[in-house]
């Protein structure tokens, strides 16, 4: 039941940031298209590509001795850690966990901490493309449009004592919905990574990795404390 839970966990998680987001009548404008951009988004094509995509790196990079993969080396996971995602085309880079002395089994988001080491050469890895966050981009604050953002504001011209009205500052970040937008899309996201991956591995995809008990794939944002667990396989 270990990934029937992983999934029904991030179901949960998307339906009730969806529910959010629909029953909120007054949603904002630009989320709204946000909104309808992700439910656009063609996720069957997008696990088509992401288990080719998958399959490749695992042989050419993930369990290639030629590329400096040690096969005695055992992975308590494999991480796929993304950065800044208000962007076209994100990618998560892929890295070996080869101790991890603090390990247990997950079904739902964690604090990975730090007491772990990555495999000699299985670092900063080919790993998987994430362009599900591609309408995520209309919220980049280099490309928002101008009654979303500051810049009618002088603030290297204000003076001590110069005070800004609230209804004259704007912060997309507070906008009621903002949040719910952005974890929608995770949630989503994982959902379709989940699925390859059980896929992959009820056609033992992955037995080329020296994986312990409990393998786990993982997937963070960079420097965020939040960790999900996308698949545990047993040994």
């Amino acid at each position: 039941m270990n990934n029937e839970t992983i999934r029904q966990n991030l179901v949960n998680k998307r339906d009730s940031y969806l529910s959010t987001l629909e029953s909120n009548s007054n949603l904002d404008k630009l989320l709204k298209t946000i909104l309808l951009n992700l439910k656009a988004f063609n996720f069957k094509d997008y696990k088509r590509k992401l288990e080719i995509e998958i399959l490749k790196n695992l042989n050419d990079w993930w369990s290639n001795s030629e590329k400096g993969i040690k096969k005695e080396e055992e992975l308590y996971a494999i991480l796929f850690e993304y950065d800044y995602f208000f962007q076209k085309n994100v990618e998560a880079t892929a890295y070996g966990i080869g101790e991890w002395r603090d390990f247990q089994v997950k079904f739902e988001k964690f604090d990975m901490g730090f007491d772990y080491d990555f495999t000699t050469d299985f670092y900063a890895c080919p790993g998987i493309g994430l362009n599900f966050f591609d309408s995520l981009e209309s919220l980049n604050h280099d490309d928002l449009p101008k009654e979303y953002t500051n810049d009618h504001i002088d603030f290297d011209g204000l003076k001590d004592g110069d005070i800004i009205e609230m209804d004259e500052f704007n912060d997309i970040e507070s906008i009621d919905g903002y949040d719910e937008i952005i974890e929608l899309h995770k949630c989503k996201g994982m959902i379709a990574i989940h699925d390859v991956l059980v896929k992959m591995d009820k056609n033992n995809g992955f037995e080329s990795l020296n994986y312990k008990d409990n393998f786990m794939f993982i997937i963070d944002e960079h420097d965020s404390g939040e960790v999900y667990p996308l698949l545990v396989k047993k040994k």
